[in-house]
């Protein structure tokens, strides 16, 4: 029998003989087997498709883009003639800078026009460097790339070192420095650190040039290539160290995941020590989710080249964004924009083509190999139609690709376990044997907008038995220690002390807003002393009452875009969940423009789209915070609404609000709760990042990001306080904010709540 047919039978089987049988899901089942798969469009290549993808994602990106830009109440005129200038400019002068720069043209006749240029090379013309926009880009990106290639080369070996040493020596002090140092740089400010960099290692001890790309009052052709480096050296560090967090720590934990598997522990029992097992084992299983996350990592790299080029003064890419941010030059900024987005693109588009190549597993079938599946078996179709039913691999939760499928936590089982699991509506003579069952223990995946999916599975080997029934556990264990109510007081305590600690900043900041404003130039750039714990500034103004009143300011604004970043998370998970097919993609489409444009350049153009200030970072951060939350939610949105109670109460006649408020809400509201913290230290961050760029708050307001930014020019008079203390308190409040998140998500996780 075939492998449509296999699944007709075992659904006509479920329907009959079981009494939870959903006729609608059965249906889209049936739907999904006669839709061509992805490997089968017409015998279109994959990277054909992917091609086009990235054609039409660049497309809106520049839509987007422009529009934004576009928005924007800074006048062109004003903007590039200064306003002394402008004001003492006619009205038929004016009338003609704006027909030139195209201001008084509507909004969809200029997009036409930009983009008819765009596409024979014109980029426009720069209003700040006075010359082509593809000329400014061409002269700084070479600067910008080899800024960004050393950092992507050594944050992606960096992280794949630590994780592996971390997981081999799981819960021993190298794990405990490594991931202890992946928590701390990953709350670390990249602007700070390069402050304390050039800091430390240019101005104190004079190991590397304060800034530049090159040595000041040296012609270009006399420039070496030694030079160059030279000065690429410091800044590089800083970048590469600030990536190197995320894969470390997803590293560790597929090293763990290797080591607890059948084929490591059977090769522990012969003799082979944990590093042999790592090297010859896991390293090849460690390829596909490093190569993932470094391709995955060029947005954070380039988000983060410009803050460190602002910050060593370093002529890029970055730095021109800025410069074309703060003076209105919106053909620039345009073109930046787009020169982003299509680098993390490319990455993206790396990453999907080189998946055939590291994993033979994902390469596209041949014609005639027998079906959709990449090997052609039979047992691998059984185990593509058995998981269309609703089959998970071992000890995994995930969303079925059949919306209607129930998902499930299942404990791992042996081969033996998994035949007597087999309903007994399933004929091994029609629908095939327990061993075809068996082969569906481990699926592959396939990388979609919201997360890896199940697409095809794999036959698993026999394994010894004692193997076998040593890795079978049970969903709940009794914890190793016996003091789980400790446990579970020291992280409420730990939680509450945190929160108060913040609360008491907050209200700290509030009341020394005012004295934090107070000027006494008899006092001006004094040490810290008992009378000053952070010293003064420039002004005579007190640098704790000031970094107290700036954390306030942060914590606030922060606390503003990251509950309505979270809202609008909820709403589109709701809706990819629950209105179709045509509206998940929708919403993911969405989600890959978002996270196509790095960071910093999309709040850039927000904020410049806005006209700068509070109001700009505040929505910059809100509409640019929400893609990861809004995944977590899309898929616990898909497990409960698949549940049998649910299904029930719909047939006993409760309403789709009653549903919704008695129980999809409840069950959502954990995940939404620490979502909603730990989306708190990234928006905190980026509001710093942002105004110390100089397109947040404004500067007489006192924020961290603006205390910094005015820092930077007493680093070379030795006045070390002015950045340290600012920068240390804004990292110990992303700390305390990132253990209550953790702290939250211990206590309202089931899986993590009995430890």
């Amino acid at each position: 029998m075939d492998g449509d047919g296999f699944v007709l039978s075992v659904l006509a089987q479920d329907e009959k003989n079981s009494s939870y049988g959903d006729a609608r899901a059965q249906a889209r089942a049936r739907r999904a087997l006669r839709r061509p798969g992805p490997a089968s469009r017409r015998g279109v290549p994959r990277w054909a498709r992917e091609l086009v993808c990235f054609a039409l994602l660049m497309l809106a990106t520049s839509f987007v883009t422009f529009a934004l830009v576009s928005l924007s109440p800074i006048d062109p005129v004003q903007a590039n003639v200064g306003q002394a200038a402008y004001a003492s400019m006619s009205a038929e002068r004016r009338a003609e800078l704006a027909a030139y720069w195209g201001a008084d043209t509507p909004l969809i006749a200029r997009y036409v026009s930009w983009l008819a240029s765009a596409l024979t090379g014109d980029l426009g013309l720069s209003l700040r460097f006075n010359a082509p926009v593809v000329q400014v880009m061409a002269e700084r990106a070479a600067g910008s790339l080899a800024l960004m290639a050393a950092a992507w080369l050594l944050s992606g070996l960096i992280g794949l070192v630590l994780g592996i040493v971390a997981g081999a020596c799981r819960d021993r002090l190298p794990d405990r420095l490594v991931r202890g140092y992946c928590y701390l740089i990953s709350s670390t400010p990249t602007f700070w650190l390069g402050i304390v960099a050039l800091m430390v290692f240019a101005v104190m001890l004079g190991w590397f040039p304060v800034g530049f790309s090159a040595p000041i009052g040296v012609a270009a052709s006399q420039v070496t290539l030694a030079d160059r480096a030279y000065h690429l050296v410091l800044p590089a560090l800083v970048l590469s160290v600030t990536g190197v967090a995320n894969i470390a720590l997803h590293t560790r934990e597929k090293v763990v995941d290797v080591l607890q598997s059948d084929y490591a522990r059977f090769a522990r029992t012969r003799g082979e020590g944990a590093w042999t097992v790592v090297r010859r084992h896991g390293l090849r299983n460690l390829v596909m989710p490093a190569l993932t996350l470094q391709f995955g990592s060029i947005s954070e790299i380039f988000g983060g080249s410009v803050l460190v080029e602002q910050v060593f003064s370093y002529p890029g890419l970055g730095q021109a964004a800025v410069t074309a941010g703060l003076g209105g030059d919106a053909p620039l900024l345009v073109g930046i924009a787009l020169a982003s987005a299509a680098l993390v693109f490319a990455g993206n588009l790396a990453a999907n083509l080189l998946y055939g190549v590291v994993d033979p597993r994902l390469r596209p079938r041949r014609r005639g190999g027998g079906g959709d599946t990449p090997h052609g078996s039979q047992a691998a179709q059984k185990c593509t139609k058995i998981e269309i039913l609703g089959g998970v691999p071992a000890g995994e939760k995930r969303d079925d690709p059949v919306p209607g499928a129930v998902p499930a936590i299942i404990a791992p089982r042996s081969a033996e376990n998994m035949a007597e699991s087999v309903p007994a509506s399933f004929s091994p003579a029609v629908n095939g044997t327990a061993e075809d069952v068996a082969a569906c223990e481990k699926p592959d995946l396939e990388a979609t907008a919201f997360g890896a999916v199940p697409n095809i599975s794999k036959k698993v080997h026999s394994r010894p038995a004692a193997l076998t029934q040593a890795s079978a556990a049970p969903v709940l264990h009794v914890p190793a220690r016996r003091s789980l109510g400790d446990n579970r007081r020291r992280t409420l305590v730990a939680l509450l002390l945190a929160a108060a600690v913040l609360v008491a900043v907050v209200v700290a900041g509030g009341a020394l807003a005012q004295a934090a404003q107070v000027t006494n130039f008899s006092q001006v750039n004094l040490a810290p002393s008992a009378q000053h714990l952070f010293g003064t500034d420039w002004m005579g103004r007190d640098m704790l009452a000031r970094t107290l009143a700036g954390l306030a300011t942060s914590v606030l604004v922060g606390l503003l875009a990251a509950a309505a970043s979270s809202l609008i998370a909820l709403g589109l998970a709701a809706v990819a969940a629950l209105g179709g097919p045509r509206a998940d993609a929708a919403v993911s489409w969405v989600v890959d423009l978002i996270m196509g444009i790095p960071h910093i350049v999309l709040l850039i153009l927000i904020s410049y789209a806005l006209g700068r200030g509070a109001v700009g970072v505040t929505v910059g951060v809100a509409l640019t915070h929400w893609p990861s939350l809004a995944r977590v939610l899309r898929a616990e949105i898909l497990q409960v609404r698949a549940q049998p109670y649910l299904q029930h109460a719909r047939a006993l006649g409760v309403s789709r609000g009653a549903v919704l408020r008695d129980h999809m809400l409840p069950y959502l509201l954990p995940q939404y709760l620490v979502g909603l913290v730990l989306m708190f230290p990234h928006a905190i961050l980026h509001e710093a990042s942002i105004t110390f760029l100089g397109f947040g708050l404004p500067p007489e307001q006192p924020a961290i990001g603006v205390i910094l930014s005015e820092a930077m020019g007493y680093l070379t008079a030795g006045e070390w306080w002015l950045a340290v203390f600012p920068g240390l308190a804004l990292l110990l409040v992303v700390l305390l904010f990132d253990r209550v998140g953790a702290g939250l998500r211990r206590l309202l996780d089931a899986r993590t709540v009995q430890e």
